[in-house]
């Protein structure tokens, strides 16, 4: 599971969004995985999340971060 999570973080740190389908499918984890993980992280600033459209991306802030490790 670390591994998928961090598949995930990898695909996401380009700044851009991305469908929650599209993250399910390149990560092989379920969608209501997916929304899950990503209602953790936007409720502490780490992800951006378009619920109506189903998108999501990292933060600016997270993105750096992640960028210095």
């Amino acid at each position: 599971m670390h591994r998928r999570i961090d598949s995930i973080l990898e695909m996401l740190k380009d700044g851009q969004w991305h469908s929650i389908k599209e993250i399910s499918q390149k990560s092989k984890l379920h969608e209501c995985k997916i929304e899950s993980l990503a209602n953790f992280l936007s409720t502490f600033s780490f992800l951006e999340l378009n619920r109506k459209q189903k998108k999501a991306k990292l933060s600016e802030i997270f993105t750096e971060f992640l960028k210095k490790i």
